[in-house]
């Protein structure tokens, strides 16, 4: 048997590898650089900086301007004649303004959705983390003789299947709120794009379900 010792591994995200005196040394995993209590030992080079503070408002900015392009799109390329004459009772009832608060509904659920994730998030745990990621909360015991090891969801076999496929509810409960409102308000407008739009939200929800069970 060869004694196996931990090192620094250089250049890897997950920092260790498993070394021995033998010429298995280059096939040996990375095994992940972690704390005395389960979670990811990261230095402050790795931890998000003040910069990402600033992701959340630019990325709920840039779907902004990729979803009006979408829709100056369609309504340049679809069904134009009748959309203008669906757009007549909003320009009468002023109901516009109506379609305004949705955009800035959407646009917050967008930022304080990505705000844990984008600015937080990356502070606790690595990018390449895995399913360590899907979890939105990290919980610890207290009172006498608790342990300091985090809580965490059960990722392996059927359980952290069952975890993670309840999960992605989660993710579509977060988000889908601007969406369902959107459904009602852009249907009375453009009906055939939406419905197209509902039908790829969908299968896409479906998808992500059922991939999330595979891992992160």
């Amino acid at each position: 048997h060869t004694a196996l010792r931990p090192t620094t591994a250089m250049g890897s995200d997950n920092g260790v590898k498993a070394q021995s005196n033998s010429n298995e040394d280059a096939k040996a995993p990375l095994l992940p650089k972690l704390r005395p209590d389960g979670m990811p030992d990261m230095d402050a080079s790795e931890k998000s900086g003040f910069v990402a503070n600033f992701y959340p408002a630019i990325f709920a900015l840039v779907t902004l301007t990729i979803g009006t392009a979408i829709g100056y799109a369609v309504w340049s390329y679809g069904a134009t004649g009748l959309y203008a004459k669906n757009m007549l009772a909003v320009e009468e009832a002023q109901t516009y303004w109506v379609y305004l608060a949705l955009v800035v509904f959407g646009r917050m659920v967008v930022f304080v959705n990505l705000y844990p994730a984008m600015v937080w998030k990356s502070k606790i745990m690595r990018a390449k983390s895995g399913n360590l990621r899907s979890n939105p909360f990290i919980y610890r015991m207290i009172g006498e003789n608790a342990s300091e090891n985090r809580i965490i969801f059960e990722e392996e076999g059927d359980v952290g299947g069952f975890n993670r496929a309840n999960r992605s509810i989660h993710h579509m409960v977060e988000n889908f709120g601007a969406f369902v409102a959107g459904i009602y308000l852009a249907g009375a407008i453009f009906p055939f794009p939406v419905f197209i739009l509902v039908c790829m939200f969908a299968v896409g929800r479906m998808m992500h379900q059922i991939g999330y069970t595979t891992g992160y």
